[in-house]
Formats: structure tokens, C-alpha cells, sequence
């Protein structure tokens, strides 16, 4: 799928969706192409993305994507 490996956090703290998606970001893929490979509209990507970065504290996806390494839901 990519060259990331999205891990689901046991604390449950963002969902498989969640985490295929932030991989898919950090592949550089855009939302459209995001939604291609996991079957929803680029609007919802958009969404999940934007309710991420709330979740997070992060107002921009390079911001999102860093926080994904640094706690080890993408390597």
C-alpha cells in the first residue's frame, strides 16, 4: 500500500482509518488519492483529516504527519 507501516495505538487513541490515512499523507498522496485507496470521498478525507489535527492539537498535516512518527504510528 505505502512504504509506511500505519500501527494502531492500543490506547486507542486514532483508529485504523485514521492511521491509513495519516500514512497515505505521509506518502505525499493528495486527500483525492487518499480516498481512492481507502474508498471514501475526498470530502470525508478532508474531514478525518481536519477532526485529526483538532484531536491533536496540529494545525497543519506536516505537523500531523511528525506527530505520527514521534509517537509511533507510522515508522
Amino acid at each position: 500500500m505505502n512504504q509506511h507501516v500505519a500501527l494502531h495505538n492500543t490506547l486507542g487513541l486514532i483508529s485504523r482509518r485514521e492511521c491509513s490515512i495519516i500514512a497515505c499523507l505521509a506518502d505525499g498522496d493528495t486527500n483525492k488519492q487518499i480516498g481512492e485507496k481507502t474508498g471514501l470521498s475526498e470530502t470525508a478525507v478532508q474531514q478525518y483529516l481536519h477532526n485529526l489535527m483538532i484531536k491533536q492539537g496540529v494545525r497543519h498535516s506536516y505537523e500531523l504527519i511528525s506527530w505520527a512518527y514521534l509517537n509511533g504510528f507510522l515508522k
